[in-house]
């Protein structure tokens, strides 16, 4: 059997049956009715296929040129529709990192504005703490000063009380000496 190969763009094969004109056609059947009922003893043989007309031939070829082109586009449409998924994807886990860098970096501002924070509020109390100290040591220094202070004048006044006792007990000596 003769192979007609047909081709397009994308370079397929396709069997097509030769083409015989009609009267080859019966003069071919005729014999082969006779070597049918002939052969028929013998298993092994397989009936010859009858040959199809002219017509359907370039009818079949048409269709399955058409077919081909329709598979052609579909797969090139198929493509480009896939390619813009795949854009809008990237375009998507663009946006999505963007997004995510963004949100990361408002909560390290964040962290960051919180320690601030929290270091401003210790040195705050730090401060206070060494404030108060300093406080009680100023406060413990003039009680140590004051307490100074009133020894002293207690000191001063025992002092002075024992001298005006002195001169009193020198005046009553002095009187008594002159009345005897």
């Amino acid at each position: 059997m003769a192979k007609e190969v047909l081709t397009n763009e994308v370079d397929q094969e396709v069997e097509v049956a030769p083409v015989i004109p009609t009267e080859e056609n019966e003069q071919i059947d005729a014999p082969a009715s006779e070597t049918e009922s002939v052969v028929t003893d013998t298993p092994e043989s397989k009936p010859k296929p009858k040959r199809a007309p002219r017509k359907t031939v370039e009818k079949e070829a048409v269709v399955i040129e058409e077919q081909e082109k329709t598979e052609e586009v579909e797969e090139i449409v198929s493509s480009e529709i896939e390619e813009e998924t795949v854009e809008e994807d990237k375009e998507e886990s663009k946006k999505k990192s963007k997004k995510m860098k963004e949100k990361e970096k408002k909560q390290v501002a964040e962290k960051k504005e919180k320690l601030k924070k929290k270091k401003a509020a210790v040195a705050k109390r730090k401060e206070k703490a060494k404030d108060k100290k300093k406080e009680k040591a100023k406060k413990a220094k003039l009680k140590a000063k004051a307490k100074k202070k009133d020894k002293a004048k207690k000191a001063k006044d025992k002092a002075k009380a024992k001298k005006i006792a002195k001169k009193k007990a020198k005046r009553t000596k002095a009187k008594k000496n002159k009345k005897k």
